[in-house]
């Protein structure tokens, strides 16, 4: 049972990799904040990931669970101002900073009622949720590959980069406004982009994370 817990909390953690680029003229990636329209469809879209967080450290209870999830919600709303991301997609960042919230929430709601009535106490709920400092650890160290990498393009591919990631040119833009056949563009992005999946995962490997 404690196994099944566990997987659930490393599934809120979860992220993928893959590399966002940033603007041509700005190769460091920048913070950037969350509207409250965004939020409304992120919650729902990843309510699942938070509430399996929470009852991997909450009893069966299906009432706690929705409360401490409630809470979650409203403590995240009134401090939306205070978040913002640096990926492409808020969706990973979001998640963890929501399950950082629900495990304070957690634990207030232990100290309020029953102790019976939590899995686990602070310590260990404490314990447990270090999976999101690791992660935030590995993002951190992801975001200066990508930036080391980002580094070693060219001026031309930066901005092509840019182009069509930043700025959100389709193929079609971008190959018409360089002149060029949608095929070559096409063919060249994907090679940056192997390139540079190449080149985080050797910076990564060489601070000790597996590829």
């Amino acid at each position: 049972m404690r196994a099944g817990r566990a997987d659930a909390t490393a599934r809120c953690a979860a992220r993928e990799i893959s590399p966002s680029p940033s603007p041509t003229t700005v190769p460091a990636v920048s913070e950037k904040p969350l509207t409250a329209d965004q939020f409304v469809v992120l919650i729902a879209r990843h309510e699942r990931r938070v509430r399996s967080f929470i009852v991997s450290l909450a009893a069966s209870s299906a009432d706690a669970v929705d409360e401490i999830l409630q809470a979650t919600y409203l403590v995240a709303w009134q401090k939306l101002q205070s978040f913002s991301y640096v990926e492409a997609t808020p969706d990973e960042e979001l998640v963890r900073w929501m399950c950082t919230i629900a495990r304070f929430e957690l634990m207030s709601y232990s100290r309020r009622y029953d102790s019976a009535r939590m899995a686990f106490d602070d310590a260990l709920i404490a314990q447990i949720a270090d999976v999101h400092v690791e992660s935030s650890d590995y993002l951190e160290s992801r975001h200066q590959a990508l930036r080391g990498c980002l580094e070693k393009l060219s001026p031309r591919q930066r901005e092509m980069l840019g182009q069509r990631y930043w700025r959100g040119l389709s193929i079609q833009e971008l190959a018409s406004s360089r002149g060029q056949e949608v095929n070559a563009v096409y063919t060249t992005l994907s090679r940056i982009r192997k390139g540079l999946e190449r080149c985080i995962r050797a910076s990564l490997r060489q601070e000790g994370y597996a590829s």
